[in-house]
């Protein structure tokens, strides 16, 4: 995936995070660090953190899914996100499903739990930094 393309896929993620968070919510791209984005509730002093990877794929089921990731070496952290989406480059806009898996469950051979649609996605967010 070309860096454009990633960069255009976080700013969609962001957008839907910022918008669909209303002023709940701060989401940012950290620096110096090996996560996409970062997402805290916005005036929160414990500052609970969620990361996310953000990864586009051409995947169809959970079967072409699975070939994707396992590929990937990922080192389970809590409170660390795998966001698998795909990017439409003609509407230049993100599919409305996606699969958002926790680190910690990354190498589960059922992945069906962690398919989400993006209109739920903040309230997913919302509800573990709560």
């Amino acid at each position: 995936m070309t860096d454009k393309i990633q960069e255009e896929i976080e700013d969609k993620i962001i957008d839907l995070i910022t918008l669909g968070g209303g002023s709940r919510l701060v989401v940012f791209k950290p620096e110096n660090s090996d996560k996409d984005l970062m997402v805290e509730k916005r005036g929160d002093y414990k500052k609970k953190k969620i990361s996310l990877n953000i990864y586009n794929g051409e995947f169809s089921d959970a079967g072409d899914f699975k070939k994707i990731i396992s590929q990937l070496v990922v080192r389970p952290e809590e409170n660390f996100y795998l966001v698998f989406v795909r990017f439409n480059i003609v509407k230049q806009d993100i599919e409305d499903n996606f699969w958002i898996v926790p680190s910690l469950s990354f190498k589960e051979d059922d992945f069906s739990e962690f398919l989400t649609n993006k209109n739920n996605f903040v309230g997913f967010l919302i509800d573990e930094l709560t």
